[in-house]
């Protein structure tokens, strides 16, 4: 479902090039929003031309790998932008939870106002610094032993959603697709963290990363 919206986020790439009231100014009806219930899967071919962030929820991000098998490339939570190809690949996104992505469609930003194409280059930006991200993170999530890959992740999850406190929206075989391994070697990596004092289970999908 496609509807308007008003508003900005705090993390919007617009607010970096002027005031929010100028910045929704110039982008009023570049912008709508996009909706997807849990587990409901998109393509992104119609969005490749398109800037698309992540407004909240949280996402699953696939792609085709050279044997034609789906491949978990990454996950994105509030304020990350997607980016929509791999090589040549299109990816494919899962909601992992209720999920409003921002469509922002550079063609219907208010060219004649002031800023505006500074704007469209934030978001140029936001996606080419998030696809360097994306690609340091696939590195790190498969380098090391399996606890130190899901002891990274863990860290990595802490400083995106702001605190200790770890929220996985995902499974624990879709973290062992990410990671390269198994489910039952993710599950035996959380063990071995709790037992060694760096991670607390708070629920099973909530852990607290320990000083």
């Amino acid at each position: 479902m496609l509807i308007d919206t008003p508003t900005l986020c705090a993390t919007c790439p617009v607010l970096a090039v002027g005031s929010a009231p100028d910045a929704l100014d110039a982008v009023a009806g570049g912008i709508t929003t996009i909706s997807l219930a849990r587990g409901q899967v998109r393509t992104c071919e119609d969005l490749s031309h398109h800037f698309a962030l992540v407004r909240r929820g949280a996402l699953k991000v696939e792609f085709l790998n050279t044997d034609g098998q789906p491949e978990v490339s990454g996950f994105l939570f509030a304020g990350e932008p997607l980016v929509c190809s791999i090589g040549t690949e299109d990816v494919a996104i899962t909601a992992l939870e209720e999920t409003v992505i921002c469509d922002v469609r550079p063609d219907r930003i208010a060219r004649e106002l002031p800023g505006a194409a500074q704007i469209v280059n934030a978001f140029a930006e936001a996606v080419a610094d998030q696809a360097g991200v994306d690609q340091r993170r696939l590195i790190h999530a498969r380098s090391g032993t399996i606890p130190d890959r899901l002891h990274w992740f863990i860290r990595d999850l802490a400083a995106r959603q702001g605190g200790p406190r770890v929220r996985l929206p995902m499974s624990r075989s879709e973290i062992a697709h990410y990671l390269d391994t198994s489910a039952e070697s993710v599950s035996r990596a959380f063990t071995q963290l709790r037992n060694a004092g760096m991670i607390e289970r708070v629920s099973p999908r909530e852990f607290t990363l320990q000083a």
